[in-house]
C-alpha cells in the first residue's frame, strides 16, 4: 500500500492529467484545433521527458544493486558476495560437525566483498566461522 509523500505525488499527477484532458476536450469542443494540437504536443513531450528520467533512474539503481562483487586475491583467500557459513583456509586443518549458518547481518553497501592477502576472508554478509592457518582442528 502506498503511503506518505508518494501517495501525494500520485494524486497530484492524476489531478494534473485529469485537468489536461478536460482542457483538451474543451479546446476541441470549441473547435480550436490549432491550440489543442499545440497543447497535446506539449503534454506528450513533457510526459516523454519525465518517463525518460524515471527509466534512466531505474536503470542506474538496478545496476547499483546488481554490482555485487566478490573479489579474492592472495593465496588461500575467500570472498563471497553474501554470507559465509564456514571458510577454512590453510593446510592440515581438521574440521568436524555441520556447517554453521551465518548469523544475520546487513550486507556491505554496494555488495562488494574483497579479500586480499594470504588466507584472508571477506563476505558481503555475515561469516559464521572462519578457520585460517595450519593444523587447526575443531
Amino acid at each position: 500500500m502506498m503511503t506518505g509523500w508518494r501517495r501525494g505525488v500520485v494524486w497530484a499527477v492524476a489531478t494534473a492529467a485529469g485537468l489536461a484532458c478536460v482542457g483538451l476536450a474543451l479546446l476541441l469542443w470549441l473547435k480550436d484545433l490549432g491550440t489543442a494540437g499545440t497543447v497535446a504536443s506539449f503534454a506528450a513531450d513533457t510526459v516523454t521527458l519525465v518517463m525518460t528520467v524515471f527509466a534512466v533512474r531505474a536503470l542506474v539503481l538496478q545496476s547499483a544493486h546488481s554490482a555485487s562483487q566478490a573479489i579474492a586475491s592472495g593465496a588461500g583467500s575467500v570472498a563471497a558476495g553474501g554470507g559465509i557459513g564456514r571458510a577454512v583456509t590453510g593446510n592440515n586443518n581438521q574440521v568436524s560437525g555441520g556447517v554453521p549458518t551465518p548469523p544475520p547481518g546487513s550486507p556491505v553497501p554496494g555488495g562488494r566483498a574483497e579479500a586480499s592477502g594470504t588466507r584472508s576472508v571477506s563476505a558481503g554478509g555475515s561469516v559464521g566461522e572462519a578457520i585460517t592457518g595450519d593444523g587447526n582442528s575443531t
